[in-house]
C-alpha cells in the first residue's frame, strides 16, 4: 500500500490526452498539472493562481480534471468553469470535501 506520486497521475494523464486526441475529444477535456495545485505544492495562493490561469484556458463548455493530493489519497476535482460547477470524486467513503482544496478553487 505505497502512495502513488504525481509522476504516476502525469503518465496517465499523459495516456488519457493521447487517447481523447484519437477520439477527437481533446477541445472537451482540460487537463490540470496535479504537482502545482496539490498541497505540498507551496502556499494557497500559488496553487490559486495556477488553477485560475489553467481555468481560463478553458474553451467553452469544457470539462478541467484537477488530480488532487490530500496527503496519502488523490481524488479528483472536475471543474466546469462556463457553468460555474465543481464536482468533487473521493473514492473513500463518508469523507467530507477537503477545505483546503475547497478554498483554492473558491479563490
Amino acid at each position: 500500500m505505497v502512495e502513488i506520486g504525481a509522476t504516476v497521475i502525469e503518465v496517465y494523464m499523459r495516456y488519457l490526452f493521447d487517447y481523447l486526441k484519437m477520439a477527437n475529444m481533446v477541445k472537451l477535456v482540460g487537463l490540470v498539472d496535479p504537482g502545482q495545485v496539490n498541497s505540498q505544492s507551496g502556499t494557497l495562493s500559488h496553487r490559486s493562481k495556477h488553477l485560475s490561469e489553467s481555468l481560463k484556458k478553458a474553451d467553452g463548455d469544457q470539462f478541467d480534471l484537477v488530480p488532487y493530493n490530500l496527503g496519502g489519497h488523490w481524488v479528483l476535482i472536475i471543474v466546469r468553469p462556463a457553468k460555474e460547477t465543481v464536482y468533487y470524486m473521493n473514492s473513500l467513503p463518508n469523507h467530507s470535501v477537503d477545505e483546503d482544496m475547497r478554498n483554492i478553487v473558491n479563490t
